[in-house]
């Protein structure tokens, strides 16, 4: 009945990085649901229609489990250090629609295709089904402040605790299409585009004297309720064939990725008290992001 001395305690002698395995680790899944239909309008035209519906459970995460008492300062138990739980309770939804069309010319003339999706992805584990960190810093840089700390440490599951997923574009639409032209020559595009994405709105302090300086800024009831900026990219390709009879010839080709030179803003910073409070802090051409305007010139050989 009596305490043990500190040197006694479980975990006393467990360095503070450790991490603990919860026994809610299970191996993950997903449940799914998809339906489509495709129609023939005519002898060029045709439509596809597809509805999806997917749910992750049992999605492994990681978090910093031992925050201080806002009231003593000590740590929720203080015989340990700042160690980190392995918990099996992430769980996240897709829900999307997508419609497409693809048209070709009966003589093969030209040939175009589009798809427009729009969708709804949202979850615990901010950085997808695949990703085990509920925050990463690729997506949102400034993160690095609460790496591996959920927005609740003592319920990482909780409510507030759900949001949309980083890869959460309601709107995506991608149109292409090729044209062979006389004389050898064909004309090829893509567009594409995806509308913004989320990220999260953070006081930059620590408002619940927990130890950790990610807290939802006031007001703020979930993570990833910011919006960056959309994507846009259009890449066209200039083709000239030269035939040498058989199969023997080559083509000269010259593309543009990026014509428009759209920037792309992305990686926005989402704290407030940050001088670049949401705004962008990599754009194409960095590294790891879409190209700046690129064109490029080849031969390709036949034989």
């Amino acid at each position: 009945g009596q305490p043990l001395p500190p040197n006694q305690l479980p975990g006393a002698n467990v360095p503070p990085e450790n991490d603990v395995a919860s026994p809610t680790i299970a191996t993950p899944y997903s449940d799914q649901i998809s339906l489509g239909y495709s129609l023939q309008a005519n002898d060029w035209l045709g439509f596809n229609f597809e509805a999806v519906s997917v749910s992750y459970e049992d999605i492994p995460f990681r978090f910093r489990a031992n925050p201080r008492d806002p009231a003593t300062g000590a740590r929720r138990f203080p015989a340990f250090g700042n160690f980190r739980i392995w918990s099996g309770e992430g769980s996240a939804t897709y829900r999307g629609a997508n419609i497409g069309f693809r048209a070709r010319d009966p003589k093969g003339k030209f040939e175009f295709q589009g798809f427009y999706t729009y969708s709804k992805a949202e979850g615990n584990v901010l950085g997808g089904a695949d990703e085990f960190r509920l925050t990463v810093v690729d997506h949102q840089p400034d993160l690095t402040a609460g790496r591996d700390v959920s927005f609740n440490p003592l319920n990482p599951t909780c409510g507030n605790c759900t949001g949309p997923l980083n890869t959460d574009a309601r709107h995506r639409f991608t149109l292409g299409g090729i044209y062979r032209g006389p004389w050898g020559i064909n004309v090829a595009g893509t567009f594409r585009y995806r509308s913004a994405l989320p990220y999260s709105d953070i006081a930059g302090v620590d408002l619940n004297g927990d130890g950790f300086r990610l807290d939802l800024a006031p007001g703020v009831s979930k993570p990833n309720s910011l919006r960056g900026s959309a994507f846009k990219q259009l890449d066209v390709r200039l083709a000239k064939e030269f035939t040498f009879g058989g199969h023997y010839g080559f083509e000269l080709i010259a593309e543009a990725f990026n014509l428009t030179n759209s920037k792309n803003p992305s990686s926005f910073n989402g704290t407030r008290t940050a001088n670049n409070y949401r705004q962008a802090t990599a754009f194409a051409g960095d590294p790891g992001q879409g190209e700046q305007r690129l064109t490029q010139i080849g031969v390709r050989v036949k034989f």
